[in-house]
C-alpha cells in the first residue's frame, strides 16, 4: 500500500515577537507558504475608507474612528492574501473584510451588551443573516444597542452580495452566504460563553471554527476569481480537513498577535487566554503551548493535502484555485501582522465601539 508524502513544515520556519505591555514574546511559527501582495493594493485604501463612511460604518465626523480604520489596514489582508484578483474585486473584498472586522469589533469586548446576550446575538445576527444574501430583512428592534451601526453593517453586507453577483448568481453565492450564517451562528455560540473561561482547548476548538469567518472569506475570493469547487470535492474528508486546518492557522495567529488587545478589552475567547486559565501556564509556556498548537494544524493541512492529492488523480484548475487561496491566506494573514501592515494590534486599534 503506498503511503502519503507528508511534507514537513521545518521547511520555513519563520522567527516572530509577539508584542505587548510585557515587552516582546519570541517564538518561532512554521508557515512554509510563499509571500505576495496583489499589485492594486495602494490603489484601494482610500477607496475602503470612502465606502464604509458613505455606508455608514463610519459616522463621518468620526474623525478618530475613521483614522483608527484607515490604521488598520485592510486593504494590506486582503491584498496579501487575493494576489491575483482585479483592482474591482480587490475593492469588493475589503470592503467585505471592513464589515466583518467592524461588526466583529462591536462584539469582541466583555464591555459588549450584544456579544455577551444570546438573545440579543441572536435577534441582530437574524437581521444580518438576510442582509449577507440581500433579502428582505425581519424588523430590528428599537432597543437593540448601536442600532443604527448594526443596520449599516447590514447595508453593507448587502452592499457586498449585490456586488458579487456581477461575478456569479444567486446559486453561486450559496456557500459565501452558508459560511456568513455559518459564522452568525458561531457569533451567537460565542456569546453563551463569552463570560466564561474555557476548561479545555478542544471546547475552545469547536468554538473557534464557528466564530472565525474565515471560510466565506475564503469562498469570496473563489467568487471573483471564477473557482467554483465541485460539491464532490468540498465534501472529500481531505479536503475539509484542509479548509478547517486553514481556518484553525488563520485563527490561532490571530490570537497570537491579538492576545495583548484582547486581554485588555477583558475578552477571553482566546488560544494563549485558553492555556492560561484551563492549565495555569504562564504568559511564556502560553505563547509557546500556542505556537506549538499552530504548528500542528499546518502539518495536518499538508498531512491532508498530501492525502487529498494521492486519491484525486488530477485536480481540476478551480480546485487547485481554491488551494492557492488557502495557502495564500495562512500566509497573507501572518505577513499582515509579522511585516507590520496593520496597526490594529500594536495599537490596540478598533474599527468599531463595542456595542
Amino acid at each position: 500500500m503506498d503511503t502519503a508524502k507528508i511534507i514537513s513544515t521545518s521547511e520555513r520556519r519563520i522567527r516572530i515577537d509577539v508584542p505587548g505591555p510585557w515587552g516582546s514574546i519570541g517564538g518561532s511559527l512554521r508557515l512554509p507558504f510563499r509571500s505576495g501582495i496583489n499589485t492594486h493594493v495602494d490603489s484601494v485604501r482610500d477607496q475602503n475608507l470612502a465606502w464604509a463612511i458613505e455606508i455608514g460604518l463610519v459616522p463621518e465626523d468620526d474623525h478618530d474612528l475613521a483614522d483608527a480604520l484607515y490604521r488598520c489596514g485592510f486593504e494590506q489582508l486582503a491584498a496579501l492574501c487575493h494576489r491575483d484578483c482585479s483592482l474591482e474585486a480587490l475593492q469588493l473584498i475589503t470592503n467585505c473584510y471592513t464589515a466583518i472586522f467592524v461588526f466583529d469589533d462591536m462584539l469582541d469586548d466583555a464591555r459588549s451588551e450584544i456579544g455577551s446576550s444570546e438573545e440579543l446575538a441572536t435577534h441582530v445576527t437574524a437581521y444580518l443573516s438576510a442582509a449577507v444574501a440581500d433579502e428582505v430583512r425581519p424588523t430590528l428592534r428599537d432597543d437593540v444597542p448601536a442600532r443604527e451601526r448594526i443596520i449599516a453593517v447590514g447595508n453593507a453586507y448587502a452592499n457586498v452580495a449585490k456586488r458579487l453577483l456581477r461575478y456569479t448568481n444567486r446559486e453561486g453565492l450559496r456557500h459565501y452566504v452558508g459560511g456568513m450564517r455559518s459564522y452568525f451562528e458561531g457569533c451567537v455560540m460565542e456569546s453563551r460563553k463569552r463570560n466564561k473561561r474555557m476548561t479545555h482547548v478542544a471546547d475552545y476548538t469547536i468554538v473557534r471554527l464557528r466564530c472565525s469567518a474565515v471560510y466565506p472569506t475564503l469562498d469570496i475570493g473563489a467568487i471573483v476569481e471564477g473557482f467554483d469547487v465541485s460539491d464532490e470535492v468540498r465534501e472529500d474528508p481531505a479536503f475539509q480537513t484542509m479548509m478547517s486546518a486553514t481556518n484553525l492557522c488563520v485563527s490561532y495567529v490571530n490570537d497570537l498577535f491579538s492576545y495583548a488587545k484582547e486581554s485588555s478589552a477583558g475578552e477571553l475567547s482566546n488560544l494563549v487566554t485558553v492555556y492560561r486559565d484551563a492549565y495555569g501556564m504562564d504568559l511564556r509556556a502560553a505563547m509557546d503551548a500556542a505556537m506549538t498548537t499552530n504548528d500542528r494544524v499546518v502539518e495536518e493541512y499538508f498531512e491532508a493535502k498530501a492525502y487529498f492529492d494521492m486519491s484525486n488523480g488530477e485536480i481540476d484548475e478551480a480546485t487547485l484555485g481554491y488551494i492557492k487561496i488557502m495557502e495564500d491566506w495562512m500566509r497573507g494573514n501572518f505577513d499582515w501582522y509579522h511585516q507590520s501592515r496593520t496597526q490594529r494590534y500594536e495599537h490596540n486599534l478598533t474599527a468599531a465601539i463595542p456595542a
